[in-house]
Order: C-alpha cells, then structure tokens, then sequence
C-alpha cells in the first residue's frame, strides 16, 4: 500500500493549483500529520512526518527566521511547509526557496483561495483513509494466519500465504538458520533456487551473511537489512526474529525483489512472526519428546544394539541420516574450556553449573563444525557424549575406495582448527574411522575412531589428528607384545 507524500499532495484533485515551489528532492516524504505553524517558537511540538502549513505572517518581514525556520524543520524530519500566498506574501521568499533546495525540503505555495482548514481536511482525509484500509488488511491478514493455525496448515503454506501477501518471497529459518518452509513468487526476477541452497533441515546462508545478527531477542530493535551478494546485483533481505518468551525458535528472511515493503507489509511479518512462534513451540514440545528418543538411537546405534533396519528407518529420518547411505564416525575429544565455572567447594549447584557449561560449550563446538559441513558441502550429524563430540559423515557411494585421510584431511583439518580456536589452551585430539559398508554396522567406525584416539595419545609424537586406516600397523605391534 503506498504512502501517503508531498508528491501525493501535489496531485489532489480537491486542491488543483498547487504547486511545488523549492526542494523537490524532498516530494517523496512521507506525510503523517498535518499541523498550522503560527508561532516561531513551536518546534518543540513538532514531529517527523509533520506537513506543516502557515499564512506567512509570522516570518514575512524576517529573511534570517525564513531560512532558520527551513533548516529546523528540515532537521526535525517535517514532511514540508504549505504557504498560503497573497494574503500576508505576494509569493514565497528567495531565502526560504533557496534553503529548501539545500536542505531538500519540499515547500509547497497554496493559492489564496484555499483555507488552510481545507487543506488540512484533505490531507487527513487522505492519511486516514489509507490508515483505514491498512487497518483492514492487517485485520485480513490476522484472520488468514489464524484460520491457517487453526486448520494446521503448517508452516509451508503460513509462508505461502505470507509470501503472496507481501508480494515478495519469504524463507522460514530455525535458530541455527536450517530451513523450516519458503515460498517464491513465479513472476520473481531472482528466484530462490537459482541463488540459495534450500534443502530442508540444512542451513540457507552462508555464515558470512548471518555472522553479525542478534542471537538474542533482546538485542532486536527492528528488522535487519543484510545484501546478498549476487552475480546481477546485490539482493536486499530483510530478517525478523521468530520469537516467544523472550528466545529466538527461528527467522523470517524477505527476499525483497519484487516490492519494496512498508509499514503494513512489516506489521504483517509481526503477526506472522507470532504464529510462526506458536508452530515452533509446539514442534519444540515434541522435539523434547524426540530428544529423548535421540539419546537411546545414538546411543543403541554406537552401541551396535539396532538389529533391525527397518526399525531405524523411521528414527534414523529423524535425526537427520538415511539408513540406505555409508557413513564414517569422526570423534573429536575435548576439554571443558579454560574459564568454565568450577565447582567450588564440591557443592552441587557449582558441580551443576560446570557439568552445564561444558555442556553449552561442547554445542557451540557442534554449531562450528555444522558451519564447516555447510561449507564445504559434506552431510554431517554430531551428538555429544562426556568429552568427545560424535559426528557422523556421510560418504557417497563413489568415495568409499579412497582413504579417508586423503577424503577428509581438509575436512578434518578445518575442524581442528575452528574446535581449537574456540578455546586455544586446551587440547584437542580427533579421530576418524573406517566408513560402514552397513547402517548398522556404524558401531564398528565408531569403535575404530575410540582405537585412533586411543593409539595416537600413546604416541610419542604431537599426534592431533589420526585416521583408523593410518595407524593399523601401531594396532598390530600393540597386539602382539
């Protein structure tokens, strides 16, 4: 919906005869209000938007109050000042038309048989009527998210709704941006797919794009604008928190390249935001649920327990692998990071506290090696169990008669490095597998990745990094003496 403009003034048919005098630079000023100036000691009262309108007397015989009043409201943010002519000023002042140019500040000549009231009648006329069909279409597109909830559309078709509504593309994001839904537009100059990776449950963005927006909700004040870089111009995104409760569930990105929003498209992505949230709580109270089944999967498939494929199937799509794919383990050990809280005295809220920041350190090592993964396009899975982070990786079908070290050195190489600049004193160790030729037999990598760890801390040499295939020959001399 468009706004309401000194240009849209200019163009009122119940006002024909005025005219822009000074400052076209500023036509394109939105018009909030409209306010009569008849004291040169008012701009306390006035207020960004403000089109202010005036007979002239107070300043008709004053060039210095012409050009101090064009700068004030210039720099409060005013809209423009309406002059009405031929009454107290035969035409408006040199100065004032010569500050307004300067200053870009539209400023507008009423002829002589306009009231002021009548102009101030139109303008509001005007404003109040948009105001109203903004209001509508708020209230329209409340009642559609909310029959959509109600009706468990899910969150494909809120985006589909939501994407028509703004007339621009929209991408649904969790908090560690893997996608939820997205929805483009045919008619879209730079479709989605053409310029972002969109594979459910994998991250969208590059890090270098999300690196610098709030994790906290606190920390939002209003949308962020972020540029995507493309190869036919940068593409203008705009981000809004999916939040509840004071915590972030995802986000909303407009891929803005098909209209250009304003106030009402973004109180719409508010109240899309909101039931966004209430999707994501009740998929969060069933996660919780999942979590737990997560636990006993993992720790069954290490464990080598799962005897059935088609058992895992279902629970294996869950937690993000294919039961038809090769995987090899990757086992990277770590320390609670220096500066952790410790346990003072042995009480049980210290020793809580410690067991709790080890824990949100060993995720945020998850997080890191998930940014690799999407980097370097590898499909990966991470769990944390005591101090080893467990990070299953896929391998295709054509990789499996190379050697993992020539495989994945770089892979692992860059784990290495990123686990080991989140905390530079402590030591870290990593350990790779052989890739299982069966789902179920994944137990055995993980195994042979606890044997590399456990071979290469025996080692007399600064050994940080061991594959399985490498150190069989240590295996072997181990097992006969």
């Amino acid at each position: 919906m468009a706004i309401y403009t000194v240009e849209s003034l200019l163009g009122e048919e119940a006002l024909s005869g005025i005219r822009l005098a000074s400052g076209r630079a500023g036509i394109s000023k939105e018009i909030a209000n409209v306010n009569v100036i008849d004291n040169p000691d008012t701009y306390d009262w006035l207020s960004a938007g403000d089109f202010l309108l005036s007979t002239g007397y107070i300043f008709r015989d004053d060039a210095q109050m012409q050009r101090r009043l064009v700068r004030e409201l210039a720099d409060i943010g005013c809209a423009g000042l309406g002059i009405k002519t031929k009454r107290y000023l035969e035409s408006i002042p040199a100065p004032m038309i010569e500050e307004a140019d300067r200053a870009g500040f539209a400023l507008v000549e009423i002829p002589y048989h306009y009231t002021l009231s009548r102009v101030s009648n139109v303008i509001n006329n005007a404003i109040f009527k948009r105001e109203d069909n903004k209001l509508k279409k708020l209230i329209h597109i409340h009642n559609t998210l909310t029959q959509c909830s109600l009706e468990g559309g899910g969150l494909e078709r809120i985006a589909r709704l939501m994407s028509a509504l703004i007339y621009n593309p929209l991408i649904i994001v969790d908090s560690k941006w893997r996608l939820l839904a997205y929805a483009d537009l045919a008619e879209n100059p730079r479709p989605l797919k053409a310029n972002l990776y969109l594979r459910k449950k994998e991250r969208v963005f590059p890090q270098s794009f999300i690196k610098d927006v709030p994790r906290e909700f606190g920390e939002f004040t209003k949308s962020i604008k972020r540029r995507y870089p493309d190869a036919n111009g940068d593409v203008v995104c705009r981000i809004l928190p999916v939040a509840a409760d004071q915590s972030i569930y995802g986000y909303l990105v407009v891929w803005e390249t098909m209209y250009k929003m304003t106030s009402v498209e973004y109180m719409a992505l508010e109240s899309c935001s909101t039931t966004v949230a209430l999707e994501r709580v009740k998929a969060r109270q069933i996660e919780e649920i999942k979590h737990h089944l997560r636990q006993d999967f993992f720790d069954d498939l290490i464990q080598g327990k799962i005897e059935s494929v088609n058992a895992a199937s279902s629970l294996a799509e869950i937690h993000y692998m294919d039961v038809r794919k090769k995987y090899v383990c990757m086992l990277t050990k770590v320390a609670a990071p220096q500066g952790a809280p410790s346990a003072e005295g042995e009480t049980d809220e210290g020793q809580l506290q410690e067991r709790d920041a080890f824990t949100q350190y060993k995720e945020r090592l998850i997080g890191l090696i998930d940014d690799i993964s999407y980097e370097r396009r590898r499909e990966t899975v991470s769990i944390h169990r005591g101090n080893l982070i467990i990070t299953f990786i896929r391998i295709h079908s054509g990789e499996l008669g190379q050697r993992m070290s020539a495989l994945l050195g770089d892979f692992v190489g860059a784990v290495y490095e990123a686990v080991k600049g989140a905390d530079p004193h402590s030591d870290v160790g990593i350990a790779v597998g052989k890739p299982s030729l069966d789902f179920l037999e994944i137990s055995k990598s993980y195994l042979q990745a606890k044997e590399a760890l456990r071979i290469s801390e025996q080692l007399d040499e600064d050994r940080h990094i061991s594959f399985y295939e490498e150190l069989m020959i240590y295996r072997l001399i181990n097992s006969v003496q």
